[in-house]
């Protein structure tokens, strides 16, 4: 648009200035030709094509030559070719030939007979044209960037949701459903001789597909809503029901509301390993905050994984998981084989230190 702006107003002033069908028409030819020229090189590809040095001189000649015939009347039309320096040559080498261009059209215009006012006006009309040129058709090219970083940002929030939900599927709905299939079998071994039993595992069969499905509700929001304590009480209550003798030590206060979702996960996802791919007996976890408050939970068990055990298909995403959702506050993770035979999943996290203490066991 600003190309074709700057078109019709050459014409209007090159055709006002003198009279005459026949040079009104050899105006707008060239004028013509210089407005293909200026498209070309103000468009977005003048940075893909190898031939602009050429075009950019064509450019130049076609701009100059007519003030042979028109002399005077053509007063402003290099600003076209100015502004098509500014977007065709690299900066700053660009700006000095700007100047010297700006600079030469009062000796042109001198030659020409012209008074000084005349040649300033010269000048000054060409550095106006030429920086309109430039400024507008870097708006567009801002505007075409401004669109595609759009673009850009809104598939990045569309894979990190993805991301989020894959995430939270695993993390979340993998431990309820590991613990209400663990549930279930042994209410199927115990329904003949311990049938007390049986409808006690059968209730807490049916507490955690209610827990399963507040957590798919979460998983949807986005918004989780667990606690470390919370998530310990169940965890100790599933192991203990798989024969795994558990002891637990809470002693590491108060956390933030996402922090404590954080390690919440944390334990359950190491409970969840733990049922499905250990041979464990014993198990230990333990949160205890330290001198400069951070927040360490750690989860042990002496079921490192035996022959038999079958691991998780695909070589899982627990892990890679929590790693993830550590660093998303500032935590860390490790998990490490202990010479015992014990493995340690530990998770430290910085929180500020307050003076409430919970211990469960």
């Amino acid at each position: 648009m600003a190309a074709l702006g700057f078109f019709a107003a050459s014409v209007v002033a090159t055709v006002r200035n003198r009279d005459g069908f026949s040079y009104q028409l050899a105006a707008i030819t060239v004028l013509l030709v210089l407005l293909g020229f200026q498209l070309l090189h103000a468009g977005p590809w003048r940075h893909r094509r190898p031939w602009w040095p050429w075009s950019l001189l064509a450019h130049g000649v076609i701009t100059y030559l007519p003030f042979l015939v028109f002399d005077g009347a053509w007063v402003g039309i290099p600003g076209s070719f100015a502004g098509s320096m500014l977007l065709t040559v690299a900066a700053p080498r660009s700006w000095i030939l700007f100047t010297l261009l700006v600079a030469g059209q009062y000796p042109i215009y001198a030659a020409l007979g012209d008074d000084v006012g005349q040649c300033l006006n010269a000048s000054v009309s060409t550095a106006a044209g030429g920086i309109v040129v430039y400024g507008v058709a870097r708006l567009a090219d801002l505007t075409a960037e401004l669109r595609a970083a759009r673009t850009e940002l809104a598939e990045r929030a569309v894979d990190q949701e993805r991301l989020r939900f894959s995430r939270d599927l695993h993390d979340l709905l993998g431990y309820s459903l590991s613990v209400a299939a663990l549930k279930c079998q042994i209410a199927e071994r115990t329904v003949l001789e311990d049938p007390r039993r049986a409808r006690a595992e059968i209730s807490e069969v049916l507490a955690m597909v209610r827990q399963a499905m507040s957590d798919t509700r979460w998983i949807s929001s986005g918004d989780l809503q667990m606690s470390l304590a919370r998530e310990t009480r169940f965890a100790a209550s599933a192991l203990r029901a798989a024969g795994i003798s558990v002891e637990v030590d809470l002693a590491y206060g108060t956390l933030p509301p996402e922090h404590d979702a954080v390690l919440a996960t944390v334990a359950r996802e190491a409970v969840t390993n733990m049922l499905r791919h250990s041979a464990a007996r014993r198990c230990e976890i333990r949160a205890v905050r330290g001198e400069l408050g951070d927040v360490s939970l750690v989860v042990s068990n002496d079921g490192v994984l035996a022959e038999g055990v079958p691991a998780e298909p695909g070589g899982g995403r627990g892990i890679g998981n929590l790693t993830e959702r550590l660093l998303a506050v500032g935590g860390r993770l490790t998990a490490e084989e202990g010479e015992t035979g014990w493995f340690h999943l530990s998770a430290v996290i910085a929180a500020p230190p307050t003076k409430t203490t919970s211990r469960a066991g």
